[in-house]
Formats: structure tokens, C-alpha cells, sequence
């Protein structure tokens, strides 16, 4: 029973990201590489910015918005930078997609999997307690293959790093206050998600109007 409560719920949150990721990588090694290193983007992130959260710890209730704003001003930063090297950049699609997918499904182990498993096995957690933070994996993720496929429009253009930012702290801050006031899990996963989903829908739709605009200069 206990296999089946952490096993049900880590394919739920693994299982879209890592399908894609296959998908798009399939033999090619540097793709693969590429995930790695969009994966320890998400570490080194959390690593760069834990300080600040220490020090700012007292600051009362607070601490979660400006510890929901950091994460988005160091993970979109750094995956900044990651995108504008060459290793990365070379194929700016598939490259920018691989980035993203590995940055979610190492924030998903690293955030969901220890604690899940924990849960599980010392508290009796069912896979449906744990389902909740399975869905919120897969709506992470989407957004950091979004703010990467946003970035990688032009990795030199600091208004899109803003915007960047501000995407990935809105997600944060919605997920958080919603909490509080409607104190309901799954209306606050459903929102997070249509959140997500918007943010991805909005951000692909400009960059094929683009490629049209491109296109049609071309011709």
C-alpha cells in the first residue's frame, strides 16, 4: 500500500515531462545534456538565493511574497544566462525546451519527491494526499518551459528577463494567496494550472505569430 502511495503520484508528476523530454531529445546527447544542466540551473538557483531567505526569515508574514519574488528574480536570471550559451543556443528550440523541462523535473525531484516519500512511508499519506502536489509539478513545469521558450526569443533583451520575472512571481504569489483565502487545494491547483496554461498559451502563440512575421519578410 505504501509502494502505491508514492509510486501513483511520482509517475503523475514525472511522467508528461519526462515523455516530452524523450520525444524531443530522443539520441541526441546534447539535448539530454542540455536537461542536465537546466536541472542544475534549478539547484544552483536555490543554492544562490538561500542567504537572503535566511536573513530574511523574521520578516513576518511577508517572507513568502519576497520569498516568492527571489525565486523568480535568481531562476530567471540564471536561466538567463544558461540560454545564451552557445551549447544551448545552437538549437534554439528544441535547445530552450530541453532547458525548461529539465529545470521542472529537478525542481519536482528535489521539492516533491524526498517529501512525498517521506510522507508517505513515516505519516500513512495516501496517494490521493499526495496527489495535489503531483498536479502542481506538472503546472511548474509547463511554466519554466514557457519563461524558457519567452527568454529565448532574444537572451539579450532585458525586457523580456523582466517580463520573465514577473511571470514566474505572479504563478508564485497566485499559488500562495489563493491558498490562504480558499483554504481549498484543488481550486487552488486548478487555478494554478489554468494560470500556467495561459502564461505557455499566450507565450507560443507570440512566437509563431513570429516566425510568420519572419516568414513572410522572407518572401
Amino acid at each position: 500500500m505504501i509502494v502505491l502511495s508514492i509510486v501513483i503520484p511520482l509517475l503523475i508528476s514525472f511522467t508528461p515531462a519526462l515523455t516530452t523530454l524523450t520525444l524531443i531529445a530522443r539520441g541526441d546527447v546534447r539535448l539530454w545534456l542540455i536537461a542536465l544542466l537546466g536541472g542544475g540551473g534549478w539547484i544552483l538557483a536555490l543554492l544562490l538565493r538561500q542567504p537572503l531567505l535566511i536573513m530574511l526569515t523574521g520578516i513576518g508574514p511577508s517572507y513568502i511574497y519576497v520569498a516568492s519574488f527571489l525565486a523568480g528574480l535568481f531562476e530567471e536570471c540564471l536561466r538567463l544566462v544558461l540560454l545564451r550559451i552557445n551549447f544551448v543556443s545552437r538549437s534554439l528550440l528544441k535547445g530552450s525546451l530541453s532547458l525548461g523541462l529539465g529545470w521542472g523535473l529537478s525542481e519536482a525531484l528535489n521539492i516533491y519527491t524526498i517529501p512525498a516519500l517521506i510522507t508517505a512511508t513515516l505519516m500513512g499519506y495516501s496517494w490521493l494526499d499526495l496527489l495535489p502536489g503531483a498536479v502542481e509539478r506538472n503546472s511548474a513545469t509547463l511554466l519554466h518551459v514557457s519563461l524558457s521558450l519567452l527568454l529565448s526569443k532574444n537572451a539579450r533583451d532585458l525586457r523580456l528577463l523582466f517580463a520573465a520575472i514577473f511571470l514566474h512571481t505572479l504563478l508564485n504569489v497566485i499559488g500562495v494567496t489563493s491558498l490562504l483565502m480558499l483554504k481549498d487545494v484543488w481550486l487552488v491547483e486548478g487555478l494554478i494550472a489554468l494560470t500556467s496554461l495561459l502564461i505557455f498559451t499566450s507565450i507560443a502563440f507570440s512566437i509563431l505569430r513570429l516566425k510568420d512575421l519572419k516568414s513572410t519578410k522572407h518572401k
